[in-house]
Parts: C-alpha cells; structure tokens; sequence
C-alpha cells in the first residue's frame, strides 16, 4: 500500500472510531445518528471535509455522483445540525495522534500561533460579526476571527478557537490553547508568536504549563521590562525576573529589597496567576536585541535556556514562525475556506475545523513528493502546494474504491523556486463568495 492509500485509511479510520459511539458526538445523544440515513455519519463527515467553493447541491453532485439517487441539500443540513461542535475538534486531534513528528534538536516540538480574520455571510443584525460601513467597504461586513496554533515542523494544524470578529481576544485563546495542549514529557513545546500575543499572562501560562515560548515584542514593552531606554543598545541578551503585583503599595510588599524588578498589573488587565492568596507572581524572562539585515532591530522575549539558544537560533526559529502565514493562505484560498456553506456561526466553526483536517491530510502527502531531479532546469523547483492540495482533497472525495496515482499528479505540478521575490503585504477587505454567484 501506497503511502497516501495508507493515509486515507488512517483518516478514515479514524471516523469509523467517532461513528462507532456517534452519542458522543450528537447534540442530542440517544436521538441523533441512531437511524440509517441515505446520507451516512461517515459519507457525512468525509464530504464535509472535502467542500469546494461550489454550492451544495453541486458539492453533493461532486461527492455522490451525477444522478437521481444523490442525497438532497435537506439530508445534508439535517446530518450538519446533528453534529455536535467538539466533533470535528476530536477528529483532528485523533488524526493528529498517530502521525509522525517532526523535532528541532531532537526534542522541541515548534509550535507558531497567529490569527487571521475569515470574512462571512453578510448580517447587519449580528453585532458580534458586523462592522460597519468604512473606506474599504461601503455596505459593511460580517468577520470571524481564526485562531491557530501549527506546528511548524510537522506542516499542520494541532489546534483552533474560532471567535466572533468583534469579540477576538488573541490572548486568551492563546492561554486557553497552550492549557488545553497535550503534555509529552520527553518532549517540549516552543511557542513562536507576533507582538500580538505579548503578555504576561501569555507567559505565564506557557511557564505554568511547563513549556517554552519565543514571543517579538515592541521596543515601548522590552524598555518596560528592563527599565530604561534601548535607543542606544544594538544587541542584548539578558536573563532577569520580574515581580508581578496588583498593588502599587510598598508597604505589603513581600520583596522590598527588589524595588527595581517590581511591575503593576492593573486590575483592568488579566492575570490568572495572581490571587488572594498569592498577590504576587515571579516571573523569569530573557530578553533579546539584534540587528536585522536592513538596519532595523529586533526584540524578543523567551523563557529558552541560555546554555542551549543563542542568538543565531532565535534569529533561524522566529524567521519559521512564516511558515504559518502560508499555512493561512492555503487554508483560506486553496483549500476554498473563503467559500463558506453557511450563514450560522456554528457551522462555520464546522467548516474551518473540516479544512484544518484536510489541509493536515493534504500537507501530510505533499511533504512525501519531491520534484524529479533535470539539470538542464534553470532555476530549482518544488511541488506547486495549490495544485497538491486540490489532487489531496479529489483522492479524499473517493469512496467508492477507486484510486489514481496521486504522488506522480502531484510531481507533475511543479514551479521555480524564486527566493529573492518580495511582494509588498497588502491589507484590503474581500468579499466572501456569496451563494448566489457559485
């Protein structure tokens, strides 16, 4: 058996285990998922994960087949309204569990969270998604917010917390995704993030957790940390502790003879480590400072050991973090996750941890394909992910047996490796795909 027939057999294995006792993963268990249905809990989740940006009546065409006997767009929408919203979160870390990892020094899993807005159904009567009218869009727009964490090395996603647009918090579903992470005691977890997650409690809770981080932030918070200026330091690299305290009061302080290390947390600010019990949090750090290729400096802040991270490596680790904001790209673009089937936010949870798990299944096959070797090329050349990702979700969409050789439709997209190419990162506003233009 071929690798991705193997694959797919394990995927597929894997939802016979959640068909087994669909109860627990019905809204109403004893009801639900109990009569055979002409669209099956299995056929049901497979297509899921195989949605294209077509409307549902073709997707079902698509999946079953040209023909009378294909299931209607009401089975489908009874199947989806059944599913209970942890299921497909249990599927993929399930699927997770018994593929392969891929380690950094023999021992550090990489682990890159961000967030990435996913625009939906328009509905001004929504004031959790709504944003009004401004110079981008003139009749306003419906966003979700995407958290992710990705494992860099391994090239797919462990976890996700979708939030109402307006109502995204990154730190807290950063927190609440380190918490929930699984813990591996021969392994350790390094947590690569952007300023936007820059927080003491976004530290304290992978140090709580017993893990690693390697967060950039701003020069204003790095000058807050050490207490004075950076103006005139062009590289650092120092290990120091900080006291964390609600009171500003020197008087209750337990350390007074370390005034300096001493920071405020404002009671408007949160903080789950500080309590009546505990009215004060010591908090190790080390703090980095270098000077990037363009004259421009860099800050970040780590819990990494000094003895084994120096300054070279946290120049190579955080440049990886990257690797994320393609893995957004192919989910959203290639993966068609901008064409959403739905209007209710519920579903559109559903569909974005569908996505998460193909683009895994799709990532796991594409790593295994490597471009034949011509030296009469002019450039190098690597596998075109798009073309990939699509040839994964079409061999995924099969369940009647059949197969096709889908490393060698895979080796036969391929495009130039140009490394040298920039292109200026543009913030605009898209329009989802609405359903009456598919």
């Amino acid at each position: 058996m071929k690798f991705y027939e193997n694959l797919k057999s394990i995927l597929l294995s894997t939802i016979d285990e959640l068909a087994s006792d669909p109860t627990l993963y019905a809204r109403n268990p004893g009801k639900d998922f109990t009569r055979n249905r002409k669209l099956s809990f299995k056929q049901f989740i497979q297509m899921l994960l195989t949605l294209e940006g077509e409307c549902l009546k073709e997707e079902l065409y698509l999946f079953f087949g040209r023909n009378e006997d294909t299931p209607s767009k009401a089975a489908f929408y009874k199947q989806r309204q059944k599913l209970h919203k942890d299921a497909l979160a249990n599927l993929l870390f399930a699927f997770n569990k018994k593929l392969e990892r891929r380690l950094y020094k023999g021992k550090y899993q990489l682990i890159a969270c961000d967030g990435s807005s996913l625009d939906i159904y328009r509905n001004p009567d929504d004031p959790d998604t709504f944003y009004e009218t401004n110079g981008k869009s003139t009749k306003g727009f419906n966003q979700v917010h995407v958290n992710a964490l990705y494992s860099i090395l391994d090239e797919r996603y462990t976890d996700l917390i979708v939030q109402p647009g307006r109502k995204h918090n990154e730190y807290s579903a950063f927190c609440q995704m380190v918490d929930n992470a699984p813990k591996d005691n021969n392994i350790k977890s390094i947590y690569i993030c952007d300023r936007g997650y820059a927080s003491y409690n976004s530290y304290a809770h992978v140090i709580e957790n017993g893990q690693y981080f390697l967060i950039r932030v701003t020069d204003k918070k790095t000058e807050q940390l050490l207490g004075k200026s950076i103006s005139d330091i062009t590289t650092l690299d120092i290990s120091l502790e900080r006291i964390l305290s609600r009171s500003q009061s020197k008087k209750h302080r337990l350390y007074p003879e370390r005034e300096n290390e001493y920071r405020h947390i404002s009671k408007e600010v949160t903080f789950d480590y500080i309590t009546d019990e505990n009215p004060e949090y010591i908090i190790p750090l080390r703090i980095i400072r270098f000077e990037l290729s363009d004259g421009k400096y860099e800050n970040l802040i780590t819990n990494l050991p000094v003895h084994e991270f120096h300054t070279e490596d946290f120049k190579e680790l955080y440049f990886m973090r990257w690797n994320e904001e393609t893995a957004f790209r192919y989910l959203k673009y290639s993966l068609c996750l901008k064409a959403l089937h739905t209007k209710k936010f519920d579903y559109v949870i559903q569909e974005v941890w569908a996505r998460a798990i193909l683009f895994n299944f799709s990532s796991e096959i594409t790593k295994q394909v490597k471009p034949k070797e011509n030296p009469k090329r002019k450039h190098k050349y690597e596998i075109n992910h798009t073309e990939a990702f699509k040839t994964c979700r079409a061999f995924l969409r099969i369940h009647d047996g059949t197969t096709f050789d889908v490393e060698a439709v895979i080796a036969s997209n391929i495009e130039p490796v140009r490394p040298d190419r920039k292109y200026k990162r543009e913030h605009r506003y898209m329009k989802p795909m609405t359903f009456a233009y598919r």
